[in-house]
């Protein structure tokens, strides 16, 4: 039994619903993992007993798609003493390698001396008074703070006041909205933080693409971790929190937050499978569950009926807190009349194109598709399908129907709204269409708006896919652009996300994979960058042409170029 990884979880995550150490394993195939396991849980336990701290203890075996075995190895710990839990886990570990049994004794000096180390004084105090008056806490190496957002304050760790120094009456909670799913996030977060300021609110909000407040940007980066979470909520002008939650930040760190007033799992689909031990979707789905396990119980669950993987989650018996509410495109989904049927809340695209809210059999529609810039006319259906996710969440956490529909009918597709979520430029007669879909289900969201963009013309599309992904995952990636029918496919790395491959690995799978589909070999080229696509697209390009540049992550540059040549950015594709 070997260490891949041994970390911190800080918050509620996949195996506990509070802090804890965690270390990921990797198992040799002629070793008994049983019984590797099982002497694990005894050092475990032992330490634990030694030090007096509660035992909790959580393993999750699992097997990749080429026979080898791994183990997350999982106990509670206090968060002001995580680093040294980390150590004992190791230890533990290592114990398990050795014919004698494992003995703390030795090492129980050192590890108090660690926790006098890590503890804060007067901290307690704070929590237990903050839990008295159910306020939320937040803690992290830096800083402590009670409250969330406008009705918060926080300290430096080692600067904690004296419990009657703590205004304790101008502390409160405001509504907090997690997000997460595979495709989607930050576009329904985007969403939900429109409908929060028609109402009135001051919405901070975390992303893919940044930390913004009141929809102006704070830091721009990959903001989905807990510690994005924790400086949006320690803002003093927020009075209602959107925080996107990646997969990675829920397996690395684990939440920021132990409650939430409602939460959304958009969808399920193939992406960074074999990441940190998950290989499959029903093991993706309960990762993405674990935004759930946090709603108030007067709160609600949403989620995307579409993706069969959370329809399964739900069928599985898996439990949440909080009353689910449903979304799908189709008006008839099954899942919905069923959910229907016993008084549930859904949300749907009716029949004669409206945005509607169901609570059993009656039935309130909200606002027509076609009135939804971003809907680019009901073409982008993954846009509308968020645009149900965001509905929903904002009825959840209490936001007025009118400002749901002022939000959405004010949401466009330019690069102001919505960076790199189909936005459509114009050079002359050509059309530049860019968006961040990089797995095989947002490749595939795309093809009806595809379509309708070109119509009778040609298209040329640009492509590139994390290094990370497994090559089958890459392949996937190709076929994927393939069913869109493009005229031309240029291929190219994504220069900060080769992640262990050598230069040209990536590209040269995913030309073979095009070309073996069926694609000629002079229409599948690489290219360095995603200027060299506008560049060359714009030169084999014909009035009407579309080009497709996904996975854009070259925002800055493509912008730039496209101010240059004078483009006009479009807000819907009609």
């Amino acid at each position: 039994m070997r260490i891949l990884d041994s970390r911190r979880l800080t918050g509620p995550n996949l195996h506990l619903g509070g802090p804890a150490a965690i270390a990921e394993v990797a198992f040799d195939p002629s070793e008994d993992r049983e019984a590797a396991v099982a002497t694990w849980r005894l050092a475990v336990t032992t330490a634990l007993r030694a030090l007096a701290w509660p035992i909790e203890l959580h393993v999750r075996m699992h097997e990749d798609n080429r026979g080898q075995w791994g183990a997350d190895l999982v106990f509670a710990a206090p968060d002001e003493a995580l680093y040294l839990a980390t150590e004992i886990n190791d230890w533990a570990i290592a114990a398990a390698s050795k014919p004698e049994p494992a003995d703390p004794t030795p090492l129980l000096p050192e590890w108090h001396e660690a926790i006098a180390r890590e503890r804060r004084p007067g901290l307690q105090a704070l929590r237990d008074l903050a839990a008295a008056r159910d306020l939320p806490v937040l803690r992290d190496d830096d800083e402590l703070s009670i409250g969330h957002g406008h009705r918060s304050l926080t300290w430096p760790i080692g600067q904690l006041p004296e419990p009657a120094d703590v205004p304790w009456s101008t502390l409160g909670r405001i509504p907090v909205a997690l997000i997460t799913g595979t495709n989607g996030k930050t576009t329904t977060a985007r969403l939900l933080a429109r409908i929060a300021r028609r109402a009135g609110h001051v919405p901070g909000n975390t992303s893919t693409d940044g930390m913004s407040v009141d929809e102006r940007l704070l830091e721009a980066g990959d903001w989905t971790g807990p510690a994005a979470a924790r400086t949006v909520l320690r803002h003093r002008d927020v009075d209602l929190a959107v925080l996107e939650v990646a997969r990675g930040g829920i397996l690395r760190r684990g939440l920021a937050v132990d409650r939430c007033d409602a939460a959304v799992i958009t969808n399920v689909s193939d992406d960074h499978l074999g990441d940190h031990g998950v290989h499959d979707l029903p093991t993706m789905a309960r990762v993405k569950a674990v935004v759930g396990s946090v709603v108030a119980p007067g709160g609600r669950v949403v989620l995307g009926a579409d993706s069969p993987p959370l329809v399964d989650l739900v069928a599985s018996g898996h439990p949440f807190p909080a009353p689910i509410v449903w979304f799908s495109l189709r008006h008839d989904h099954p899942q919905l009349l069923q959910h229907r049927a016993a008084g549930g809340e859904a949300w749907f695209v009716s029949a004669a194109g409206s945005v509607v809210r169901a609570r059993g059999a009656h039935e309130e529609s909200l606002v027509p598709v076609a009135e939804l810039p971003f809907c680019h006319g009901g073409a982008a259906h993954h846009n509308v399908a968020n645009a149900l996710a965001a509905a929903a969440l904002a009825c959840a956490v209490g936001l007025p129907d009118a400002a749901i529909i002022a939000g959405l009918r004010s949401f466009t597709s330019s690069v102001a709204d919505n960076p790199g979520r189909a936005n459509l430029a114009r050079v002359g007669d050509v059309q530049v269409f860019l968006d961040f879909a990089h797995n095989p289900a947002g490749i595939r969201s795309l093809r009806d708006l595809l379509a309708q963009l070109r119509g009778p013309n040609r298209l040329i599309i640009s492509m590139g896919v994390a290094g990370d992904r497994r090559d089958d995952d890459i392949r996937e990636v190709a076929r994927a652009v393939h069913d869109l029918a493009p005229d031309q496919v240029r291929v190219r790395d994504l220069v900060d996300y080769l992640r262990g491959r050598p230069h040209g690995e990536v590209p040269a799978l995913l030309r073979e994979t095009l070309i073996g589909l069926g694609m000629p070999g002079e229409s599948v080229r690489e290219v360095a960058s995603e200027l060299d696509v506008l560049r060359e697209g714009l030169a084999w390009a014909r009035p009407g042409d579309v080009i497709a540049i996904i996975d854009h992550v070259e925002r800055d540059e493509i912008q730039a170029e496209l101010r240059a040549l004078g483009a006009i950015q479009g807000t819907s594709a009609g």
